[in-house]
Formats: structure tokens, C-alpha cells, sequence
């Protein structure tokens, strides 16, 4: 007999892909319905059987779809470490937004300005690349998920008005404009030709009238332009003038230097400085007309020297009402009785008289304190001394001519200051003559320095 063939030993085949990992055999068998329990000594002699018999032992009782079922089952089984997180990340995008960026930064690792769609935009004036562009962008607007397209924040419109463009930028635009396109500038204006034939024109009385006035006032222009300017520093004197019932207050001049276009502001409180007086209550004048701080030297036409006058508000305001008051006065006492002019009465008058023969008469009002301010009318002529009209004003108001014989009367006595005129708060001397202070008719004098009997 012939003895049987020998079976061959078989070798140690290497682990499957089921066996190296025991989850999908776990799954395999219990896809084919087989459950086995197995201890700690059974596991061990299933370890020895899988490494020998690997070659030889065929699971049986698998059918051809139970192996299609797991080879499908093999291709799209995901690792479960990974797929239990892809779970909670997503039961946890439901809840929270942080793992929600947690997630959408796992799955873009790519940054975020790679990620944006390049637009390619080519070097032809054709249309339709632009049409081409604008379509790529609404696919991939379409591509998004309905999550994301969700997501995306609508951006208001801003109703703010853009900032206005500074002035230089718009004149070097207007400059660049005009150097580009080359604008010709404008021709000059035509020049006046005089015409040589208005000389033989023969104009109306009327016409010619305003010809000729025309005329004068072209060279009056003529002439106050040649007269502006003058040295730079200019010297301006300023006379006080005290009120009227202030006897005791003398006639103040100041002198300053300043210059010919600045302005009198500072002259003004140093004005004011000086005569104690608030700068609002001062008022300064300049041949009898009102001069503000804002005015110059040169505006009020003040070549190197020139003298204003200044006061303060109160005495400004008493001297014009008197003024104003006394002026038609006179036309209303026209009596012969109540108008008395001066007559040759004593020696002394008779040189004052015949000095003031061939002047203009004037009929002015006199008061003083001495006479209770009783007014008296008496008709001056232009020529006539200061001195003569106080010795005419003691006749006429009945006062005694103390101060004539007071001036010869012996050293040791005092002797006795001789009554003034007093126009506009400035002291007339007794040689002076009343034509210089240009008064008119019906104008108040006052006469200050008589004792009061």
C-alpha cells in the first residue's frame, strides 16, 4: 500500500486588512449575522488559529452580496475618530457661532486672500469681458450655501455727503484744464481815444453847465490826490476844553507823534488818561467836526501838524443845546431898548472903538455867573477887541469897573485877574479880536473871572 501524501505545513501568512483592525472584523461579523462571545483564553487560541490556518479556513456561510455589502461598506467608512467629530461639531454649530468659525477654520486652511476669486481683467475695450466677469461672480454666489448666503451682512448705503474739495485743488484742476487745452487769453480792453472834434461842438445852456461842472470836480480830485501823503510821523495837538461853569479849570494842551496811518485808538485812552475821563464819555473834534478812534491822520486830511479839540460828553452836550437854544433868541428881541452896540463912553474905549470902525456887525449873547446867568444882547463888530466887549458887558449888566484901576494899583496889594470871554471853553486874551473865533449871529459868549457882588 502506498502511504499517503504528507499535508503540507502551511506558512505564516501576513495580517489581513480585517485582521489588523479588529473593529472591522467585529463589523464584518456582525454584518453576517454570526455573534460570538469570546473570553481572555479563547481570544489567545483565536490569535494562534488566525496566524496558521489564515490559508486554509473560508468563512462559508458569506454570500457574494454579503462581500459586495462590505466592500462597499470598506469604501465609504470614514475613521470613527473623525467622523464623531465631524458629529459634534455639527450638533455644536446648531447652538453656538464660535465652533461654527472653529469649523469653517478647519476646513480653510488656505488664507483668505487666496481663497478670493481672481478676477482677470484684459486690455481690450470689448464689453464683453466685463459681462463674462460679472457672470463668474453670480456662479460663485450660487455655489455658496444657503448658510453662508444667510450669513452675509447687507452693507447700508451712506446718506453722509462726501467732503467738499478744498479751493487750491480745484484752482490747480482749473490751471491744468487751461494749460491742456491751451485756452487764449483775453485781449485787452480797448484804451479811450479822446475825440479831437468835441471842441466844435456848441453844447445847450443846460449841457454846458454840466460840462463845466464836471470839469471843476475832476480837477478837485485832481488836486486832493496830489495833497495826499506827507511825512510819515505826524504831530497832533489836542486842546482841553473845560466845561463852562468850571472856572477854575485852565485851557490844557497835549502834544503826540504818531504816525500817519495808524490809528487814533491809542491817542484816544491816552487822551483819556490824562484828563481822567472814561474813553466812552470823550469826545474829540476836528475843525467842528466829531472824530472817532478808528479814523487816521491821513483820513482827516492832516498834512504834519494838526490840532483837534476834546471834551467830554457832558460839557459837548451843554455847549451845543445853548447853542442852539440862544441862536434864534436874538431874532426875537429886536428892540432897540434890550440891543445895545458900543459907544465911545470913556477915553480908555475910545482905541478899541476906532480899531473896530470898519468891521461886520454881530449880535451875540453874553451871561455870567456874576449876573445870575441873565443873558444881555449886545451888537459887536468883527474888529472889536475881547477887552472892549467885557468893559461894554460891566456897562450893560450894571457891574462895577473894578479891574481897569485894579491893574495901576499899588505893589503891595494883589492884584485882581481881568475878566475873559469865554467861546467853545477856550479863553479869549484881551487883545484878541472876537472876528478870529468865527462866531454868528445869536452865538452864547461866556464871561468868566467877575466876582460875584
Amino acid at each position: 500500500m502506498s502511504k499517503p501524501r504528507p499535508r503540507p505545513r502551511p506558512r505564516i501568512a501576513k495580517r489581513s486588512a480585517t485582521e489588523a483592525d479588529p473593529a472591522a472584523s467585529n463589523d464584518t461579523t456582525a454584518a453576517s449575522g454570526s455573534s460570538v462571545l469570546l473570553g481572555p483564553n479563547t481570544r489567545a487560541k483565536n490569535s494562534t488559529l488566525l496566524d496558521e490556518d489564515d490559508l486554509f479556513l473560508r468563512n462559508r456561510g458569506r454570500t457574494k452580496q454579503d462581500w459586495r455589502q462590505l466592500q462597499q461598506l470598506a469604501r465609504t467608512s470614514v475613521s470613527p475618530g473623525k467622523a464623531d467629530d465631524d458629529s459634534e461639531c455639527e450638533d455644536l454649530a446648531e447652538y453656538s457661532p464660535k465652533h461654527q468659525k472653529k469649523r469653517q477654520n478647519k476646513q480653510n486652511d488656505i488664507p483668505r486672500w487666496q481663497a478670493v476669486g481672481v478676477a482677470d481683467i484684459l486690455s481690450s475695450d470689448n464689453d464683453d469681458d466685463l459681462q463674462i466677469i460679472e457672470s463668474n461672480l453670480s456662479d460663485e454666489r450660487e455655489k455658496k450655501s444657503p448658510r453662508k448666503r444667510r450669513r452675509e451682512r447687507s452693507r447700508s448705503r451712506s446718506i453722509t455727503p462726501p467732503p467738499a474739495l478744498p479751493a487750491h485743488q480745484l484752482a490747480n484742476a482749473r490751471n491744468l484744464v487751461r494749460q491742456a487745452l491751451a485756452v487764449a487769453p483775453r485781449a485787452p480792453s480797448p484804451t479811450y481815444l479822446a475825440d479831437e472834434s468835441t471842441d466844435t461842438i456848441v453844447l445847450d445852456p443846460e449841457l454846458a453847465v454840466i460840462a463845466e461842472a464836471v470839469k471843476k470836480e475832476a480837477q478837485l480830485t485832481q488836486n486832493e490826490t496830489e495833497q495826499t501823503g506827507g511825512p510819515e510821523v505826524v504831530t497832533i495837538k489836542v486842546r482841553w476844553r473845560p466845561h463852562p461853569f468850571n472856572v477854575s479849570a485852565g485851557n490844557q494842551v497835549w502834544i503826540f507823534k504818531m504816525k500817519r496811518y495808524d490809528t487814533l485808538r491809542d491817542l484816544f485812552e491816552e487822551l483819556a488818561d490824562l484828563a481822567a475821563v472814561l474813553v466812552d464819555q470823550l469826545v474829540v473834534s476836528y475843525d467842528n467836526k466829531r472824530v472817532y478812534s478808528s479814523g487816521t491822520p491821513h483820513s482827516l486830511r492832516i498834512w504834519a501838524e494838526g490840532e483837534l479839540e476834546a471834551c467830554d460828553k457832558h460839557t459837548d452836550e451843554y455847549i451845543r443845546t445853548n447853542r442852539h437854544r440862544w441862536s434864534a433868541s436874538p431874532s426875537r428881541q429886536d428892540n432897540d431898548k434890550s440891543t445895545r452896540s458900543l459907544s465911545p463912553a470913556s477915553p480908555s474905549d475910545s482905541a478899541p472903538e476906532a480899531e473896530s470902525t470898519g468891521g461886520e456887525k454881530l449880535k451875540l449873547v453874553f451871561r455870567s455867573m456874576a449876573t445870575k446867568d441873565k443873558s444881555i444882547p449886545l451888537t459887536v463888530r468883527s474888529t472889536t477887541t475881547c477887552g472892549a466887549i467885557v468893559k461894554a458887558f460891566l456897562r450893560a449888566a450894571g457891574l462895577p469897573d473894578v479891574y481897569s484901576n485894579a491893574s495901576s494899583s499899588g505893589r503891595g496889594k494883589k492884584r485882581v485877574p481881568y475878566p475873559q470871554l469865554m467861546i467853545d471853553g477856550d479863553k479869549m486874551a484881551s487883545e484878541a479880536v472876537i472876528g478870529d473865533a468865527g462866531l454868528d449871529d445869536g452865538d452864547l459868549v461866556e464871561v468868566v473871572g467877575l466876582s460875584e457882588a
